[in-house]
């Protein structure tokens, strides 16, 4: 049992941008988010996928090669994007 509940403690994210778009990416086990985010503002742009971790990998693949670059960064800002 505590096995299971440290499992979905496990949280992983990421942001890949592309000028001033970008996605934010929580993985969380074998389930994953990826929410569209305004990066100088800080806000979602509302547009948001909740899928398996396989079916998101391979949406962050097409970002890729659409010329989207994985962030060395992660300000705390967004927090609020993680945790919701």
């Amino acid at each position: 049992m505590v096995t299971s509940f440290a499992y979905f403690l496990t949280m992983e994210s990421f942001i890949y941008e592309k000028g001033n778009d970008g996605y934010l990416v929580t993985i969380r086990g074998d389930f994953a988010e990826m929410t569209k985010v305004d990066l100088d503002r800080q806000v979602s742009k509302y547009i948001r996928l909740e899928a398996p971790v396989d079916y998101v990998r391979s949406s962050v693949k097409k970002l890729l090669d659409q010329g989207y670059k994985l962030s060395n960064q992660l300000e705390l800002g967004w927090q609020r994007f993680i945790d919701a």
